[in-house]
């Protein structure tokens, strides 16, 4: 039994302490003792129920009250019967997310994380789009992510070489847990509708003139797919049809490179939010960054009432 996230135990005054360092996260302990604080001060060493006895007699304190004070904490979420991880970046992610307090548990995320199938679909021929695709693979299997179908045999190819134990593979048939695609000023169109009729969630990034846009997240059976999209765009612009024709041909666009690694970063974080959390967060919202927008324009995008996709879910 531990302190969760090895947090800090630190004094506020007299009868008061925190765990944790930041303000908004750390729990704050009002009215204790002077004997309680320092049991709380052993705690940050891990102790057992055998432990917790000896540990209550050397700071003179009673087990009854020693076992309310750990009942207390347990109930706020403070502690971790399982032992401290190690060192490395699994045990890094593990302590962050116990200060988090996610939902379930951080040793449960990791699970969900560990057993996700992620699907990188399509072959870049260079440029942004490329770049992000490939620093949003190599973060998300440092991240846990337990399965990677990367489409791009070089995507591939580096996920075996870097990181060796994420699986490339899944059996004939499989379903993904999430479809990602990146492309270069617009959705495709084809691949949408391809995508559309599979049993996945589809997170489209596209990657425009001077900014990068991640989502809406696309589920199966709900309304609000691609072509939700371009309609909200033609409303908003009726010539956009001819001009979204006309971009399908373009080159890749080139933009600024910290743009490109800010926004594989951003790729990342939504992709693991979606695998460890669910759709919930993502589903219907799109956040669009540039150099002018750096923190992200978020959007929030309805079913449009000329796409039929709201009469199939109405089914």
């Amino acid at each position: 039994m531990r302190l969760r996230g090895a947090s800090p135990v630190l004094w506020r005054g007299p009868g008061e302490c925190q765990i944790g360092a930041e303000a908004g996260n750390a729990v704050v302990l009002k009215g204790i003792s002077a004997a309680e604080q320092r049991l709380i001060d052993r705690l940050d060493e891990g102790v057992d129920r055998v432990s917790l006895s000896r540990s209550a007699r050397l700071v003179d304190l009673p087990l009854r009250r020693a076992r309310e004070l750990v009942g207390r904490l347990r109930e706020a979420g403070m502690l971790r019967e399982e032992p401290l991880p190690g060192e490395g970046r699994e045990a890094d992610d593990l302590l962050y997310w116990e200060r988090l307090r996610s939902p379930g548990g951080a040793s449960a995320r990791a699970h969900r994380l560990g057993e996700a199938r992620l699907a990188v679909l399509g072959r870049l021929d260079g440029g942004a789009p490329r770049m992000i695709a490939r620093e949003a693979i190599a973060f998300l299997a440092e991240a846990g992510v337990g399965t990677v179908l990367a489409e791009d045999q070089a995507f591939d190819a580096a996920v075996a070489q870097s990181f060796p134990t994420t699986a490339r593979r899944a059996p004939l048939r499989t379903t993904p847990d999430l479809m990602l695609t990146v492309e270069p000023h617009l959705i495709d169109p084809v691949r949408a509708r391809s995508l559309a009729r599979a049993d996945a969630p589809h997170l489209p990034v596209v990657v425009r003139e001077v900014s990068v846009r991640v989502g809406p997240l696309l589920e199966p059976g709900r309304a609000l797919c691609a072509a939700c999209l371009d309609l909200h765009e033609r409303d908003a612009d009726p010539r956009w049809p001819a001009v979204a024709t006309q971009e399908r041909g373009l080159p890749a666009p080139r933009i600024e490179r910290l743009l490109a690694h800010q926004a594989s970063g951003l790729v990342a974080r939504t992709v693991l939010e979606v695998l460890a959390d669910g759709p919930g967060a993502w589903a219907g919202r799109s956040l669009e960054i540039s150099g002018a927008e750096p923190l992200g324009l978020e959007r929030r995008w309805q079913p449009h009432p000329e796409c039929a996709c709201a009469a199939l879910e109405s089914q």
